[in-house]
């Protein structure tokens, strides 16, 4: 006799954890959009490609100097795919008295959020060793070349985060050049630190007086910059980054080729359904001049 079963009627199971997917993912609050430029690749490899500058004015003498840029250091991102999913049968559905078939869908949005937070957060977590820029070398190094004739140069160090400190570190990154030893024309604005720096950072930019000391002295640092605090994900709590927010979206590159996907398929011969999150993405940039990392030690 024909009977009303899951197989039949798929939508009924779908629609309810589709839906309990989508609100629990869209309640975390990423820092993937505070630091990153998130871009949608039309290719499954991205080359990205570093520019010389441009040489300096020339006094005007009756001609135009003319000068070109020429082509630096490139390199490529591919696209890496992630997935996870979890099979409920019928029976199990129809005795679940706990809900534990809505919370194991609540449980697979949670696990693609931790995913996307720990990719964009190994970025900076790696900063030192494997995360490469476009000159072969970690993302936060002293020894950054260029191929268009500019010196090399550093930025990492091995800082505490402290008021000093902090202050060093912008005069680092305000003394910057371009490939070709040009001054660099943006400013550091942003702090970047882990949970056990979070209350140093808050303390750093709101007091009004200078912070741990008996001065009287007016506090510089107070509103210059933008604290970034990334609970969780940045694995070592002494580690700290100053970063030039507007360098950082220009190339900071978070590339999502397909966003978190929530699939259903039905098995009619055992009346099991099927639940997945699929995406792909990779996280990149070609220049390093964005930031400054410490790595604390």
């Amino acid at each position: 006799m024909p009977a009303l079963t899951q197989a039949n009627h798929p939508d009924v199971v779908q629609k309810n954890l589709s839906q309990i997917f989508a609100v629990r993912y869209g309640q975390f609050s990423s820092m993937i959009p505070a630091l990153f430029d998130v871009e949608t690749p039309d290719q499954a490899i991205v080359t990205e490609l570093m520019l010389g500058d441009l040489g300096g004015v020339q006094v005007y003498d009756g001609q135009i100097y003319y000068d070109e840029s020429k082509q630096s250091y490139k390199k490529t991102v591919e696209e890496i795919e992630y997935s996870l999913g979890i099979k409920i049968t019928k029976k199990f559905r129809r005795n679940d008295l706990y809900g534990v078939a809505k919370r194991s869908a609540a449980a697979l949005a949670d696990r693609f959020r931790a995913k996307k937070e720990s990719i964009g957060a190994g970025f900076l977590n790696n900063a030192f060793s494997t995360t490469l820029t476009a000159d072969a070398v970690s993302l936060c190094n002293a020894t950054h070349t260029s191929d268009v004739g500019g010196s090399s140069q550093s930025n990492a160090g091995s800082s505490s985060f402290s008021p000093a400190s902090v202050a060093a570190t912008r005069r680092l990154m305000i003394k910057y050049k371009t490939n070709r030893d040009n001054i660099a024309l943006d400013f550091p604005d942003t702090l970047i630190v882990a949970t056990g720096n979070e209350d140093a950072g808050l303390e750093l930019i709101s007091s009004v007086k200078q912070v741990n000391t008996a001065n009287n002295n007016p506090n510089v640092h107070k509103g210059r910059y933008e604290l970034i605090v990334w609970h969780n994900w940045l694995t070592d709590d002494d580690n700290w980054f100053m970063g030039t927010k507007n360098l950082m979206k220009d190339y900071f590159k978070y590339y999502q080729w397909s966003p978190v996907e929530f699939f259903y398929a039905g098995d009619i011969d055992t009346l099991t359904s099927k639940h997945a999150g699929y995406m792909s993405c990779n996280v990149s940039s070609p220049d390093w001049r964005p930031i400054f990392g410490h790595n604390v030690l």
